[in-house]
Formats: C-alpha cells, structure tokens, sequence
C-alpha cells in the first residue's frame, strides 16, 4: 500500500511506502498516483503512450506470424532461432492463463 500527501489542492505532493505524518492511504492504481509518477519522472505523455502501446502492438505482432504460418507464407523455422523462442514463450504464457484467443483475425477470416 503507498502513503500520499497532498497539497491545499488535493495534488499528491509525495509518495511514501509507509505510514508518514500528514500522508493518507491510496491504491497504486489511483490515477492521481499515476499522474504523479509521471510527472515526478518528467516523462513526455507521447513517450509514455507509445510505452503503453508497445505491449498491445507486440501481441498484434504475435497474431500475425501465427497468421503467415497458419496460411503457409513464411515457415516457422525460417525465424531466426530467438525470434522462435521468444514466440514459443509466450505463446506458453499465454495458454497457461487460459488467453487462446486471437486479438486480430481469426484463422478463417479474409485479410
């Protein structure tokens, strides 16, 4: 749990990982904490959306070379041997948590 304090404003002011004077309890996932955190970093709101998007541009990526190999475009062995395992990772990740399904197309859709 974080500690925040605050200032005349209600703006989170400092953020602590215990008990401290004037500070009160709020969850990690508050937005105002996660609006602090990216102004304490002086991150660029750009550069933190791309961040973000990286994931969901990385599992677009994924669907995809299951798609070319699923159609017989590209082999799987023609990756190179990282590109495999990283694949084959998450791939396993994946199923583990029960995530099977496809974020863009389904294998008997038409591109």
């Amino acid at each position: 749990m974080l500690y925040a304090t605050h200032d005349a404003q209600g703006q989170i002011t400092g953020l602590f990982d215990r008990p401290t004077d004037g500070a009160v309890q709020v969850a990690a996932d508050n937005p105002d904490v996660l609006h602090f955190l990216e102004l304490a970093e002086g991150t660029n709101p750009l550069l933190t959306f791309l961040q973000r998007s990286d994931m969901d541009l990385v599992r677009v990526v994924e669907d995809l070379v299951e798609l070319l190999v699923d159609r017989n475009v590209i082999l799987f062995t023609e990756l190179p041997a990282a590109a495999q395992q990283k694949l084959l990772s998450r791939k396993k990740v994946r199923e583990s948590l029960g995530d099977t399904g496809e974020l863009m197309v389904g294998k008997d859709d038409i591109l």
